[in-house]
């Protein structure tokens, strides 16, 4: 995680790269070590799975840091939910992919508005499936990502 927080950085210090993914951090920059801690010490104290909500913060970022780490293969759908999976490869160029893959992922609002949706590209299910899968999989050691 720290090779991927390193290389996310440096791609942010290029004006040209920042300009162009300046939906991800229009209102914070997302911080991928730092979800990496929150997230995983919550899965500590789910016995590890979890259900998450995608907007629980208010504004997205959970939903940009998680888009973000599926597109970067920290995060694998398995067809049934989301396991942790180290990425084959992490190199500068898939860290820019990923950001500008994810900032293609929205819709237009009005008045020229263009609002980033990741949940678009995610595998999505209703928090009452979440909760209840979760309690059914506890001691598998999987998680849920839910859109209330």
């Amino acid at each position: 995680m720290t090779e991927a927080e390193a290389l996310w950085s440096a791609a942010l210090a290029d004006r040209e790269f920042r300009n162009r993914v300046d939906l991800l951090h229009a209102d914070g920059v997302p911080d991928l070590s730092a979800f990496a801690r929150k997230n995983l010490e919550e899965l500590k104290q789910q016995n590890r799975d979890a259900a998450f909500e995608l907007y629980e913060d208010g504004y997205g970022m959970f939903s940009r840091e998680f888009g973000l780490m599926v597109r970067l293969g920290f995060f694998v759908h398995d067809g049934v939910c989301y396991q942790m999976a180290l990425p084959d490869v992490l190199t500068p160029q898939t860290i820019r992919q990923a950001a500008i893959g994810l900032c293609a992922v929205g819709e237009d609002w009005d008045n020229d508005v263009f609002v980033l949706t990741p949940e678009r590209h995610l595998h999505m299910g209703r928090k009452s499936d979440a909760e209840a899968w979760q309690s059914r999989r506890r001691a598998m050691g999987r998680f849920a990502v839910i859109n209330a």
